[in-house]
């Protein structure tokens, strides 16, 4: 996706080759979810909430198997395909005859500290299957996790989960069949999520497992785990940092909440950000209407952290195709393709490049203000780095 920087896919192994497959995953980040996971799983489809496709926007972005949850009721929104059964239905023959189904068992997303209730949807969809298939179709959890959900060219990591054991003994009927396959869903996803006791921890935990993949490969989501499961000393380390900033009486910049510096090859930023900087803001210059309208869009109609990407692509998308239309038709009248080109080659180098000179910005400024806590700093990152090495993350 363009939006973010990178789509990382962990334990791929857990993947299917092919269907029939049942995928239930978690729901952070709106409608935005989907099109991360159909990124890394394109032969996937949907269960998805009616209330996406009332506009024609909507039916444009947006495809899956329709259902009405109880909100959707409530304003008096309901499915195509029908209600409840009807829809469970729809999705097990879907699966039966060899499809990739992704459902999302908490029905609404949210960037909070801990995950949503599920839903038992997941669980009834696999008893009809269970019922009425030769073959029981795989079941797979999948976990989702931003580095900044909201944020462009943030990081993102999708994590397949082990499949989930559909084996019942045969006393076990009914809708304790349904319970006690909601039961296996909800501990296989919940393997995936990270969680925190409030928003103070899980916010710390995000900004010290964002600076524990600072230059390296090391997993965000695997950070987050390991910071979840106890890593006292990683936290305190953090703790104790703060308090030095706080004493020192400098206000330094953050990247996603982390005071950065520069680490080896000190030299070498001023020389990158005085070669990227330039790009970017002629990027955002050329680019300044898209830019604008998808940045209007987010602050006017999103309800919360977990919706504004999604609006930013909604109305900066269209915006987009409208803009580089008139640009080129503007191009080919006044014959000046050339420098249509020449904008388009510097519009993307720029814009892919806004992450690296938003990290520079803030370690060289950070060096210029307060270069005596730049040991610290790094020490810190040190401690950090032996940390998650002794927990073999």
């Amino acid at each position: 996706m363009l939006y973010y920087r990178r789509v990382r896919l962990l334990n791929a192994g857990n993947l299917p080759a092919v269907g029939p497959v049942l995928y239930v995953g978690l729901h952070r980040n709106g409608a935005v979810d989907g099109y991360v996971y159909k990124s890394q799983l394109p032969h996937i489809e949907f269960m998805i909430s009616v209330q996406l496709r009332r506009s024609l926007i909507g039916r444009i972005f947006f495809d899956g198997i329709e259902i009405s949850r109880g909100k959707d009721r409530a304003a008096g929104i309901s499915a195509g395909a029908g209600d409840g059964n009807a829809v469970i239905d729809v999705c097990a023959d879907y699966v039966r005859q060899g499809g990739e189904l992704l459902i999302l068992p908490e029905g609404t997303s949210d960037l909070g500290h801990r995950h949503l209730p599920f839903h038992k949807g997941a669980a009834r969809t696999l008893v009809r299957l269970l019922d009425n298939s030769d073959t029981p179709p795989l079941v797979v959890p999948l976990g989702i996790h931003y580095e900044q959900a909201w944020a462009w060219q943030s990081d993102v990591e999708v994590v397949a989960g082990a499949p989930v054991d559909t084996r019942l003994p045969p006393e076990i009927q009914g809708m304790e069949r349904v319970r006690v396959l909601h039961e296996r869903l909800v501990q296989a996803l919940e393997r995936l999520a990270v969680q925190a006791d409030d928003a103070e921890t899980f916010a710390r935990r995000e900004r010290i497992a964002y600076a524990a993949t600072l230059g390296s490969k090391r997993s965000y989501f695997d950070a987050m785990k390991a910071l979840e499961s106890g890593m006292p000393e990683a936290e305190q380390h953090a703790s104790k940092l703060e308090q030095e900033l706080l004493d020192s009486g400098r206000r330094l910049w953050r990247h996603q909440g982390v005071p950065l510096m520069p680490m080896h090859h000190a030299w070498a930023y001023p020389l990158l950000f005085a070669i990227l900087a330039p790009l970017v803001v002629l990027a955002c210059a050329l680019n300044a209407p898209v830019l604008l309208a998808a940045a209007w869009a987010g602050r006017r109609f999103s309800d919360g952290r977990n919706t504004i990407a999604l609006w930013r692509l909604l109305v900066g998308f269209p915006s987009l195709l409208i803009w580089v239309a008139l640009t080129f038709l503007a191009a080919l009248l006044f014959q000046a393709l050339g420098w249509w080109f020449a904008c388009l080659a510097v519009s993307l180098l720029g814009l892919m490049s806004v992450r690296r000179v938003q990290k520079l910005a803030v370690s060289l400024h950070n060096w210029a203000v307060a270069p005596s806590l730049r040991k610290p700093l790094l020490d810190w990152r040190a401690a950090l780095e032996e940390c998650m090495r002794a927990r073999n993350v």
